[in-house]
């Protein structure tokens, strides 16, 4: 729905306030009074504005021309002073006097009507560096002076004014800066001049009638680069803008993103700004914390360095952290795209060192991994040979195991179990003494379609059934041993074997014996597990 609080008023939507105060005086408003501009003002309280303007203008000049009563021109005295003699402010805070069109139009007939304000103007010789007054300069009427040219008059009714630069820069200010004669660029430049002629931000307030706030804030704006702030005045800009521009402290980044004021990229720039910015003060927070261990050393690299750590800016909440033998390693850094490395410097005979007792615990890990892989199977071959050796008749006798081994195949195989069996074939063409050609199981869509599976399973099927459920849980790879990291490196320690666990026990029910390392291993006593060994995985 859009916003209501005063019909009057052309500031209305952008106003923060709920309700207004000031109907039929919204001059008194300070929203009002700092950001009325053209087209978007309201006439009764313009023509209240320009009357007192005027006043304190009258009032400003009559203090500057002292208490001579004199009429005299270079006292104050009106005179008329060919048009060509005079010359518009170089600091004229308003640099577009608009259309001019209809105030010439204006002058030709009634002619000027209010004199100009002028000081004589002086101008110094290149070479000699003499001063000699040369025409006069406009201080009031630069408008009138433009209209009547265009009017085509010769000459114009001026006061001729005793102010020095500082007061004539007041006075042009007073005569526009609080109507909507004057954009954003024009105010801040204008504070800006009575800054640089030593007035401060409270002279100011007092003096323009704006907030000090809103003199700090055209002041601030006044600090971008001129030609791109006037060149993007010309779009519909606001206050919260420049506001935000000012959050980024670079002044090179921030003149890079005004550039962007007034369009669709505006916040998009804006916010990589910010966040450009917030990355470099935590950069060199970080740096502040690091030298006082570490020295720059552009040149560190994982060649000629040990790298310790880095600091990236995706990971701003990281803090530093002083290494713990400072002072006996030397620490360096530098900067990288992402952030700051750290690095230490090389001890080459303890790096030695370290790679030898590395290089040893490796070959005894393969001396060890390799022993494991055989004892696995030795252990293998011994389950296989007995399944192979059981006869049809012990099967017979043993089918109520059978079945419960068929059973828990089929669960493994559905997923619903603790994971899925795959029937091993070569174990299966082994335990059976049948032959199973791969290209018979590739072709097959079923288990009784491989030729040598369906010749077993007539021939005698209670041992093919066993034989089908031990090549699905049993493989030459089954042991008791586990990868687990211990802080430092991998190392094979015991772990549970549920799977094996239920082959040896189906196995020990047809009569299977388990040898002295069979049970080392399934209990974890067997001397290749470390020291902590007998405690499973999940302990």
């Amino acid at each position: 729905m859009k916003k209501s609080i005063n019909d009057r008023c052309p500031l209305q939507v952008e106003c923060e306030r709920k309700r207004c105060d000031f109907i039929h005086t919204e001059l008194e408003c300070p929203y009002y009074s700092a950001n009325a501009r053209k087209d978007y003002y309201i006439d009764d309280q313009e023509e209240i504005r320009n009357r007192r303007d005027r006043e304190r203008m009258d009032e400003a000049l009559l203090a500057s021309l002292g208490d001579d009563d004199d009429d005299d021109a270079a006292d104050g005295g009106l005179v008329y002073i060919p048009i060509e003699q005079l010359y518009p402010h170089p600091d004229n805070p308003r640099k577009d006097l608009g259309d001019l069109t209809e105030l010439a139009d204006s002058i030709k007939v009634n002619g000027v009507l209010q004199n100009l304000t002028v000081v004589p103007r002086t101008v110094t010789g290149e070479i000699t560096g003499e001063t000699w007054q040369k025409g006069y300069t406009v201080v009031i009427g630069h408008r009138r002076l433009a209209a009547a040219k265009l009017a085509g008059l010769k000459e114009l009714p001026c006061v001729v004014a005793d102010m020095d630069l500082r007061t004539q820069v007041q006075t042009m200010l007073m005569e526009n800066i609080q109507r909507s004669d004057l954009t954003l660029y024009e105010q801040a430049q204008g504070f800006q001049m009575m800054l640089n002629l030593g007035d401060s931000v409270d002279e100011i307030a007092r003096k323009s009638g704006f907030s000090k706030t809103t003199v700090r804030r055209r002041l601030e704006m006044a600090k971008l680069d001129s030609e791109t702030f006037k060149k993007v005045s010309e779009r519909q800009l606001t206050i919260g803008d420049f506001d935000d521009l000012a959050k980024v402290d670079d002044m090179g980044i921030r003149n890079k993103v005004l550039k962007s004021m007034g369009t669709a990229n505006f916040k998009n720039e804006l916010k990589s700004a910010l966040e450009e910015q917030r990355v470099r003060k935590r950069i060199e927070e970080w740096l502040q914390a690091i030298r006082a261990f570490a020295t720059e050393d552009p040149d560190a690299s994982y060649s000629t360095h040990k790298y310790i750590r880095g600091y990236s800016k995706y990971r701003l909440g990281a803090e530093v952290e002083t290494p713990e033998d400072v002072g006996t390693v030397k620490y360096v850094y530098k900067l990288s795209k992402t952030g700051i490395e750290i690095y230490a410097e090389r001890d080459t005979a303890k790096e030695d060192a370290e790679k030898a007792e590395r290089e040893e615990r490796e070959r005894i890990s393969k001396l060890n991994r390799e022993e494991r892989e055989s004892i696995n199977r030795r252990h293998f071959e011994l389950r296989r040979d007995f399944v192979k050796g059981l006869s049809s008749t012990a099967c017979k006798k043993m089918i109520g195991k059978i079945a419960w081994l068929v059973a828990d195949v089929m669960w493994d195989m559905s997923d619903g179990g603790y994971g899925s069996a795959e029937i091993d074939t070569e174990l299966l063409s082994y335990v059976l003494g049948v032959k199973i050609e791969e290209e018979d199981t590739e072709n097959a869509e079923t288990l009784t379609d491989i030729p040598g599976v369906r010749t077993a399973l007539e021939a005698f099927p209670e041992k093919a059934l066993l034989a089908l459920a031990h090549s699905s849980f049993d493989s030459p790879s089954s042991g008791y041993w586990r990868n687990r990291w211990t802080g430092s490196e991998y190392t094979y320690v015991y772990a549970e074997n549920e799977r094996l666990n239920m082959v040896y026990d189906i196995l020990n029910a047809f009569g299977y014996e388990m040898s002295d390392e069979e049970e080392q291993a399934k209990n974890g006593m067997h001397p290749l597990f470390p020291k902590e060994a007998g405690e499973s995985e999940g302990e």
